[in-house]
């Protein structure tokens, strides 16, 4: 941020106000009576520099459970809208929809939305909801009967030697879910879709542009095909389109992306000649590891041939090393050798040490003269400073914000005191079996409307009659926000501890819904079977436990689903060649039905392609400004890995 921008940000936060202008159609309620939207409190932390009820707003947006179906009950949706960084936006801002199904997008806007998608407002409004059966839309297919039953387990796994087996546990969880929707069969891509349009159509934009990532490529697909009107342009990043077999070929992607990296070694000229036979060289140091793994030695791990796979696989996420794809030949090299040189420097961070000052100038050091020398450190000092100074300042910036949007609530620091008494008492009985049944009871709050007389219930059978009169004090003088607070707190916790159990039920609701029996276990094993190269089996991606749990909730098949989509509105179809989660023929596939489709293959990029370059971002950027024309991709060349010859 620049020196304006920061006194711009803080001045904005201090002051508290907002113009009547500011987000007015959705404190008004909507743009369309049939969806209506309420205003909430965006999740903390908010992005660094972002003003709430100026820059971004957050709330709810309801919808038919059953899109078309006059008395469908109503459900409400987490939305969020950011400006645009303009006084004179585009009318047609980009929506972002989040993968999964189930991970939700809304409590992620600092971690996720912003650092991805920022650079798009700088002419558009940006838009991204949690999708039904996700995130904080995922409460009206929730078991938090059964999962706060249950927490102590989940928070501590085999502290409880009695606890539920997890098959069970999905099991309860199943029988809950559906004893609280009112149409389970609701949760499903379409409705998504359907939803899609109706939030765009309530904060009343003309058009629209969708960027769908993973599952949501799916999304993005289905909206083209059953709510089209309004959608201007579209990118799809990762593609999972609804015909293909996603999850019998898991390991497809993985498969791919090995091969991609053979092909690209024997593309590239100094690289063929260096390693002439590198799929030759890969097949052998496989048989190898998986007779004899390397030993642990050297103050390193065992390099096993499920290690090696990780390797690739690791590619996938932008946190891996990085540099991997370059190194790969060469590692394979050595391992073929029992040498392990280039596999330990890569394993233990040795590409992720960001170089020196004098390690970046020392190409061009001979040029310079002493003074130019010293001037060019200067600078790159300079930067590398400012690098922290910035995270500093976006750490401030979202404290601040945080602590005045308590303020502004009204809560006061009752809350904390109220926790930080009930945790010691609790901790003080010294009794297992007290604080198990103290926890089960307290997960259960994140069910129950905020009340006074909820706390009390929770602490006067539990909590030593020595300490009561200090807390029941404490939740005497709580202001009605205070009790909101620890509420909130409450839910937030439990939600964290159910994460382990919630974000796989979210994507089994709907996964398990539309895509049984179109997979299949035994269409699962019939494909890993013709694996080019069977030792896949042993990576991460060969998980066939979905096909069980998803026996314990009926599919709900929609056949004219399972179809390609054909569409003539203009779609940028991007895939990275490192992608292990889904496959860059599948991303073709999908573009063979859509009449105006560009297909960007990026070199060194993973799961969601946009994450991993600013050149996939500048792209993006082009394309929705201008859909009819082919954006300028020639910066995809410098993406490409620039691999490690062997030494002399």
């Amino acid at each position: 941020m620049t020196p304006d921008q920061i006194v711009a940000a803080v001045m904005a936060l201090v002051s508290g106000t907002a113009s009547p202008t500011d987000f007015a159609t959705i404190h008004a309620g909507g743009a369309d009576t049939r969806y209506p939207v309420t205003v909430e409190a965006c999740p903390r932390p908010l992005p660094a520099g972002e003003v709430e009820g100026q820059t971004v707003i957050c709330g709810r947006l309801e919808v038919p459970e059953v899109h078309g179906k006059d008395d469908s009950r109503r459900i409400k949706l987490a939305f969020a809208v950011l400006k645009a960084r303009t006084q004179s936006p585009a009318p047609d801002p980009v929506v972002y929809l989040h993968g999964g199904p189930g991970s939700g997008t809304v409590k992620d806007l600092w971690s996720i939305v912003v650092p991805i998608f920022d650079q798009f407002r700088m002419r558009r409004d940006l838009v991204t909801f949690d999708q039904r059966a996700a995130g904080l839309s995922s409460d009206m297919v929730l078991c938090l009967d059964t999962l706060g039953a249950n927490i102590v387990s989940l928070m501590a796994p085999g502290a409880v030697p009695e606890s539920m087996p997890e098959a069970e546990l999905f099991a309860q969880c199943i029988d809950e879910m559906k004893a609280k929707s009112g149409d389970i069969t609701a949760y499903n891509t379409t409705q998504n879709a359907y939803d899609t349009q109706a939030l765009m159509r309530a904060l009343g934009y003309p058009e629209w542009n969708l960027y769908g990532i993973s599952y949501g490529t799916q999304l993005a697909l289905e909206v083209m095909r059953s709510a089209p009107e309004g959608t201007r342009s579209v990118v799809i990043d990762s593609v999972f389109p609804p015909d293909v077999k996603g999850y019998d070929e898991n390991i497809k992607p993985l498969q791919e992306s090995i091969q991609a990296t053979l092909d690209q070694c024997a593309a590239d000229p100094a690289c063929a000649a260096a390693y002439p036979d590198l799929e030759g060289t890969l097949v052998r140091v496989a048989e190898k590891l998986q007779a004899n793994p390397i030993p642990a030695s050297r103050g390193r791990a065992e390099i096993t041939l499920k290690a090696l796979i990780d390797l690739f696989d690791g590619r996938n996420s932008p946190g891996a090393w990085p540099q991997i794809t370059a190194h790969v030949p060469l590692i394979l090299t050595e391992l073929d050798r029992g040498e392990t040189t280039t596999w330990d420097m890569l394993t233990t961070g040795g590409t992720r040490k960001l170089p020196t000052s004098a390690e970046r100038l020392a190409t061009a050091a001979a040029k310079l003269t002493p003074e130019q020398k010293a001037l060019a450190t200067l600078l790159l000092d300079h930067a590398a400073a400012e690098r922290t100074d910035d995270a500093a300042i976006a750490a401030a910036l979202s404290a601040l914000s945080d602590s005045l949007g308590r303020s502004q609530s009204g809560a006061s620091d009752l809350a904390a005191r109220f926790d930080a008494e009930v945790t010691r008492s609790i901790i003080g009985s010294g009794s297992r079996e007290a604080m198990m049944d103290f926890v089960v009871a307290y997960a259960g709050l994140a069910t129950q409307t905020p009340s006074r007389d909820g706390l009390r219930a929770l602490i006067e059978p539990r909590l030593p009659a020595g300490d009561l009169p200090p807390i029941l004090a404490l939740i005497d003088l709580m202001t009605e926000a205070d009790i909101r607070a620890v509420f909130a707190a409450v839910s937030g916790d439990a939600r964290k501890a159910f994460a382990p159990m919630m974000i796989p039920l979210d994507l089994m609701v709907i996964a398990c819904q539309e895509q049984m029996p179109f997979n299949t276990l035994e269409g699962y094993n019939a494909y890993n079977a013709m694996l080019k190269w069977p030792w896949l089996t042993l990576s991460n991606k060969a998980d066939s436990s979905m096909y069980g749990i998803c026996q314990l909730l009926p599919p709900a098949p929609r056949p004219e689903f399972l179809t390609p989509v054909s569409s003539d509105i203009p779609t940028m179809v991007v895939y990275g060649l490192n992608d292990t989660q889904t496959s860059s023929v599948d991303a073709r596939h999908a573009a063979e039905t859509l009449s105006r489709a560009q297909v960007i293959e990026v070199p060194e990029a993973g799961h969601g392609a946009i994450v991993f370059s600013q050149c996939v971002k500048d792209i993006g950027i082009a394309f929705i400004e201008r859909p009819d024309a082919a954006p300028d991709t020639a910066c995809l060349a410098s993406l490409k890995p620039k691999f490690v010859l062997p030494p002399g």
